[in-house]
C-alpha cells in the first residue's frame, strides 16, 4: 500500500490536538457536575499523560500498527467520555472519565509518535517542512479546542461535540486501517554508544523545549493579569495570542524550509524567543508584554518539528526513538510545575519565569553546539 496522504495525517493531527487539550476546558464542567476536588480533577491529566508516555515508547516498534490503533483507542475513549458525562452518580462518572482519558492518552501517544516518525521518513530535504506542516495542524486543533468546548457548553450541546470528535477519530481509523507492517531492512551498523549520545542529546533538547513552550503558554495569563494590570478576560486572550503566534511561526517556518537550511530557521527562532522571555522577567509596559508574548510564540513555532527532523536524520534506527518522545512529553509536566514552585518560594511569578528563561538559553546553546556535541554524520544543514 502507498503511504497515507499527508492531508489525512494532517486531519488526524487536528483531532489529536483537540483531544490532547480537552481535559483543560472540560475540567470545570465535570468538576462542577460531580463535585470533584482539585486532587481528583488532576488525576484526569495524570492518567492521560502516563498512558501517552507508555504508548510513545511502544509506538516505534510497530509504527504502522500503532497509527490506526491509536485512533481506534481515541475513538473508544471519546465515546466513553460521552457516557461518563451523562452519569448521574459522581463516583461512576469519575471512574468512567478516568478510563476514558486513559484510552485517549494511549491513543494520543500511539498516533502522535507514529505520525511524526512516518512523516519523518520523507527524504531529508523535505523532512523538516513536512513535519512542520503536520504539527501546524495539531496546533490548530489545540487552539480551537477551548473555543469549541465554550460554544458547545453555552448551547448546552456538549454531547454533540464529543460525538463529532468520536466520528472524526473513527473516520481516520478506518482510512488508516489498511496500513500493514512492512519488513524492514536491517539498520546500518553503528555503535550503541553513538546512537545513545544522539538519543540522549535530543531527549534533553526536546524535554526542555516542550517544557518551555508549555510553561510560557500555561502561565502567561496569570502573569499578564498580575503585572500588566489586565483583566482576567483580557489576560485569557493573551493565551490565544501566544498560540496563534506559535501557529504563524510554524506555518511560515514550513515555507522558509523550502529554501533555507533547518538550523538557519531554528536558531533565529530560539534567539527571538529568548529575547522575548527576557523581556517578560523584567518590568515593561503592557504593549511590550503583548509584543513579547507574540514574539515568543512566533519564535517557538518551527523548533519542535525541526528538532524531530534532526533527530531522525542522525539516529540509526527510528524504532529506538520512542523513549525520546516520551521524555520530551514529560517536559510539558515538569517545567510548568517547576515555574510555579519557584514562583511560590520566591513570592514572584516574574522570578518563576526564570525557569523557562534558563531552559531556553540552554536549548539555544545546545542548538549552536549540536555538531560539536554529536558526531558529524552529514546533518549540518
Amino acid at each position: 500500500m502507498k503511504e497515507p496522504p499527508l492531508w489525512l495525517l494532517c486531519f488526524g493531527f487536528v483531532v489529536c490536538g483537540i483531544v490532547t487539550v480537552l481535559p483543560g476546558p472540560l475540567l470545570p464542567v465535570l468538576a462542577a457536575r460531580w463535585g470533584l476536588r482539585d486532587v481528583q480533577s488532576g488525576m484526569f491529566f495524570a492518567v492521560e499523560f502516563a498512558a501517552s508516555t507508555i504508548a510513545a515508547i511502544l509506538a516505534p516498534r510497530r509504527m504502522r500498527w500503532s497509527l490506526p490503533r491509536g485512533y481506534a483507542l481515541m475513538t473508544v475513549g471519546v465515546l466513553l467520555l460521552a457516557v461518563a458525562a451523562r452519569a448521574v452518580n459522581p463516583s461512576t462518572g469519575n471512574e468512567l472519565a478516568l478510563g476514558a482519558f486513559t484510552l485517549i492518552g494511549f491513543g494520543i501517544g500511539l498516533s502522535v509518535t507514529a505520525t511524526n516518525l512516518l512523516v519523518g521518513a520523507a527524504p531529508k530535504e523535505e523532512r523538516a517542512r513536512r513535519l512542520s506542516v503536520v504539527n501546524l495542524w495539531w496546533g490548530i486543533g489545540a487552539v480551537g479546542c477551548p473555543w469549541m468546548v465554550a460554544v458547545a457548553e453555552r448551547s448546552g450541546d456538549l454531547r454533540a461535540l464529543v460525538a463529532v470528535l468520536g466520528l472524526a477519530s473513527c473516520v481516520v481509523f478506518v482510512a488508516l486501517l489498511p496500513l500493514k507492517e512492512e519488513m524492514r531492512a536491517p539498520a546500518a551498523s553503528k555503535s550503541l554508544t553513538g546512537d545513545g549520545v544522539v538519543l540522549g542529546y535530543f531527549a534533553v533538547l526536546l524535554f526542555l523545549y516542550v517544557g518551555v513552550e508549555s510553561a510560557v503558554g500555561g502561565w502567561i495569563a496569570t502573569y499578564t493579569n498580575r503585572f500588566s494590570a489586565m483583566t482576567l478576560i483580557h489576560a485569557s486572550v493573551m493565551v490565544s495570542v501566544y498560540w496563534l503566534a506559535l501557529l504563524a511561526g510554524r506555518g511560515l517556518g514550513s515555507i522558509a524550509l523550502r529554501r533555507v537550511p533547518e538550523r538557519a530557521v531554528m536558531v533565529p527562532g530560539l534567539a527571538m524567543s529568548l529575547t522575548a522571555v527576557t523581556i517578560l522577567v523584567t518590568p515593561h509596559s503592557e504593549i511590550m508584554v503583548v509584543a513579547a508574548v507574540a514574539i515568543a510564540g512566533f519564535g517557538f513555532g518551527p523548533v519542535f518539528p525541526i528538532g524531530v527532523s534532526r533527530l531522525l536524520t542522525r539516529v540509526t534506527d527510528s524504532r529506538n526513538t520512542g523513549w525520546v518522545f516520551a521524555t520530551c512529553a514529560s517536559g510539558g509536566a515538569v517545567l510548568p510545575w517547576l515555574t510555579g514552585l519557584v514562583s511560590t518560594r520566591s513570592g514572584s511569578l516574574r522570578i518563576g519565569f526564570a525557569v523557562p528563561l534558563i531552559a531556553l538559553a540552554l536549548i539555544l546553546l545546545m542548538a549552536l553546539a549540536e555538531n560539536a556535541i554529536l558526531e558529524d554524520d552529514g546533518a549540518k544543514s
